[in-house]
């Protein structure tokens, strides 16, 4: 009787474990690039997110390259996770990339830039550019009286319109706030630092009689080249930057500078907790729930002022990669 009591908890113990095992999900990622602090933050962000959980995480890496994402979707889709998180920079191959999960039946979760039909989390673009450019309205209203001769935006063209009203809506907002602006001109980077130090170092060079001008950029790669082009110029404080994102780019400098710095702020938006938060998403679609439409991550405007609150020296989160 005890062997055959011994025997049924054993029996209940392994359906109990293979129960548990069961309740695990595997979910993808195809990350936007490991280039820069910013795809290595989400990185770290998803595989502590999905460990938490039990979950198994299938990793690729989009490498800011628009074939070389269609090639991951392919790779993914054969590996048949649950759900994908696609961070994908190149928008003529969005609906590629959406066909070839559709046809393998697996959700889609679009991060930061659009994805055609997907649900969508990260940056709410439009709204970013206009609280950036009346931030800078405000500095401008106190540092420069309300004027400036021109305001410079850096553009990111083949991430498609949505993503560069991260820029333009700027202009809009600064002349929404009653702003004069002298002219309006845009620059291409590339998302590259170095073509956006050159294009840039090449209108300062055009403008060598300006001495208020804004400019802002889509993230911080492309305000890290603006920023070199104005101090190797020695044209410095003729500039003022404002950016997206806050990594090693700008929270070094601003550190090392003490706030003394024409690149004055950057807008957060914590890459270090996409992972988090799509997680709680995904997790909602497996209870059923149906997700569409936009969910907006957070932002902060972050500049010397509160630099230490939100991205303290001593717990800093790339210091754990």
């Amino acid at each position: 009787m005890k062997k055959l009591l011994s025997m049924v908890l054993v029996l209940v113990l392994v359906l109990s474990l293979g129960a548990a095992l069961a309740e695990g999900h595997t979910i993808a990622l195809a990350n936007i690039n490991e280039k820069g602090v910013f795809g290595k933050l989400v990185k770290m962000g998803f595989e502590n997110a999905c460990a938490s959980r039990g979950w198994e995480l299938l990793y690729a890496d989009n490498n800011s390259d628009g074939q070389t994402a269609v090639s991951n979707a392919e790779s993914l889709a054969l590996r048949s996770p649950e759900f994908v998180v696609d961070m994908n920079v190149d928008a003529s191959v969005g609906q590629t990339i959406m066909d070839i999960f559709g046809a393998a039946d697996i959700p889609v979760l679009a991060v930061d830039i659009a994805l055609p039909g997907a649900p969508f989390f990260g940056i709410d673009s439009g709204a970013m550019g206009t609280f950036n450019g009346e931030y800078m309205a405000e500095y401008i209203k106190a540092n420069w009286d309300g004027e400036v001769d021109y305001c410079v935006l850096i553009t990111q063209i083949a991430s498609g319109d949505e993503v560069n009203k991260r820029v333009r809506n700027c202009a809009v907002a600064l002349e929404d706030c009653g702003i004069k602006v002298g002219a309006v001109e845009e620059i291409e980077g590339q998302n590259d630092t170095a073509v956006a130090q050159t294009r840039f170092t090449d209108f300062l060079t055009a403008h060598p009689d300006a001495q208020k001008i804004v400019v802002f950029t889509i993230n911080e790669n492309t305000a890290q080249g603006a920023y070199a082009a104005a101090v190797t110029a020695n044209r410095e404080w003729d500039v003022r930057i404002m950016s997206a994102n806050c990594g090693t780019q700008f929270v070094e400098p601003m550190y090392e500078s003490e706030g003394n710095m024409s690149w004055i702020a950057t807008c957060a938006n914590f890459p270090e907790l996409y992972g988090e938060q799509c997680c709680q998403l995904i997790e909602r679609y497996f209870a059923g729930e149906t997700l569409e439409g936009s969910y907006a991550c957070n932002m902060v405007a972050i500049d010397w002022s509160n630099i230490a609150e939100y991205y303290p020296l001593d717990n800093l989160p790339w210091n754990n990669f």
